[in-house]
């Protein structure tokens, strides 16, 4: 498998050296260090995992292609794409554009996954280097990073559960290696990833701050000394894989096996935990903008990215962001968000800005945050709603969203209200073709294209199938 074990065997060097300094959240490349030096001690494993998350920032993956970037074109958020994109929202993945970027998803999260494996590879056999409770929390962040790496490599590239539940996916790497490992069914990766998120929460269930083990949380009022205790590791919990992250990552991965009975068991501890909260009007209003209320209340896991403007955002939402600009003009805003949630949507009214000197109206969710959401607390609802048949759900997110005096019709589309409300939610978050593609729609709003196996799986990158132990 040329494409995959090159990185493999290049992931620790390149991407596994990072130093923690007195924030841990801004993370510097160190001299290339090689593992038995890097895993000698606990600040070691722990710098490599900080340095993974910093990997799932770059713009290949979740700072770009996975979010904001590709993944939305191909879902069809956008009103206008800039010329380097506009082959994407047709699905001609022979663009040599097209191509490069679904390589670099390909390629990146297997990359990532290489540094989870390096430090799974060797920890239980260092386990007498750390201190209370962080082998158990290294040890599980890794193995849930690993899982949701695969886990939305198996969304991309494989067939849907439901098109086809024994096909023909993609490798389950959990181990360093240089020989090429065969495909796993669908159904037997999602297994494997269930399995995995499971032993990671369990390991870091008596630990985490933010878990079941402790109260209250909160991520206010930190000095600039908490950052320097213990480089800042049991910090920010948010911004990492943590107990309710890896919770909520079971929710997506039960809806996707079509497991209702455990999909809304995990959604319903996230939303019932108290750690997180839906906004509130008050917070709308208030003095802040609603994409840091939602950073601070809703975010349950995401990555940080100390330069999200100019490195992130700046890339595809302003107006001299060139070929590569991304827009929602007013026609497609009035078509989304419909009446008459064009006037009351806070995500209508909040969720775009104009920046200044420009005329146009951005998405505005990462024009005043540092942190990219991986698994969202509105999502928890909807999952809820989805695997109980019950509207109410649906009626709490709407009420957090402006609605709360337009409940739904005791005889609404259950399943309609919910499509609308991914759309709403996830504009440039990379979750809206996923959704599709569970569900099967032959057609999706805005496209002209016939939603086929061929357009919703992504091709593989020429390497893996020349040489890697690919069956199509």
């Amino acid at each position: 498998m040329k494409n995959l074990h090159t990185i493999m065997a290049a992931g620790l060097t390149s991407l596994l050296a990072f130093t923690a300094c007195s924030d841990w959240l801004d993370v510097n490349p160190k001299s290339q260090v090689k593992g038995d030096v890097l895993f000698e001690n606990e600040s070691g494993f722990r710098d490599a995992l900080i340095g993974t998350y910093t990997l799932l920032g770059g713009t290949d993956l979740y700072g770009g292609n996975e979010t904001m970037g590709l993944m939305d074109i191909l879902a069809q958020s956008y009103s206008e794409v800039g010329t380097t994109l506009e082959e994407a929202p047709k699905y001609n993945y022979d663009n040599s554009t097209v191509e490069t970027r679904i390589n670099a998803i390909w390629s990146g999260n297997y990359n990532a996954i290489a540094n989870c494996n390096y430090m799974l590879d060797v920890i239980d056999e260092k386990q007498d280097i750390f201190s209370t409770g962080v082998y158990e929390a290294v040890k599980g962040e890794a193995l849930a990073l690993r899982a949701y790496l695969h886990f939305d490599l198996l969304r991309a590239f494989a067939p849907s559960y439901k098109a086809g539940a024994d096909r023909e996916a993609i490798p389950y790497v959990d181990h360093v290696s240089k020989t090429p490992i065969a495909q796993s069914t669908v159904s037997e990766l999602v297994d494997i990833l269930i399995a995995d998120v499971e032993e990671a929460r369990e390991l870091i269930k008596p630990f985490d701050p933010i878990g079941p083990a402790y109260d209250s949380y909160s991520e206010t009022g930190y000095e600039d000394e908490d950052f320097i205790q213990d480089d800042g590791f049991w910090l920010y919990r948010k911004s990492r894989m943590n107990y309710y992250g890896m919770t909520a990552l079971l929710a997506r991965m039960y809806l996707y096996k079509e497991d209702m009975i455990n999909a809304l068991a995990c959604a319903k501890e996230v939303i019932d935990c108290g750690k997180f909260a839906l906004i509130t009007e008050d917070q709308v209003k208030g003095q802040l903008t609603m994409a840091e209320y939602m950073d601070r209340n809703e975010y349950i896991s995401s990555v940080y990215v100390y330069d999200m403007d100019e490195g992130r955002s700046d890339r595809y939402f302003k107006e001299d962001a060139g070929d590569a600009e991304c827009y929602i003009g007013d026609a497609r805003r009035s078509d989304l968000f419909g009446t008459p949630g064009v006037d009351i949507d806070w995500r209508n009214q909040e969720g775009f800005v104009l920046k200044e000197g420009e005329s146009k109206q951005y998405v505005g969710k990462y024009m005043s945050t540092n942190r990219i959401p991986l698994l969202k607390l509105s999502e928890m609802y909807l999952i809820a709603a989805e695997a109980s048949g019950d509207k109410s759900y649906v009626q709490t997110l709407r009420d957090h969203r402006g609605y709360m005096n337009y409940p739904l019709d005791d005889d609404c589309d259950l399943a309609e209200e919910i499509k609308n409300e991914y759309r709403k939610e996830f504009l440039a978050e990379g979750q809206l073709f996923y959704f599709y593609k569970r569900m099967n729609y032959e057609d999706i709003p805005y496209s002209s294209v016939k939603m086929t196996e061929s357009v919703y799986v992504l091709p593989m990158p020429d390497d893996e199938l020349e040489f890697g132990d690919i069956k199509r």
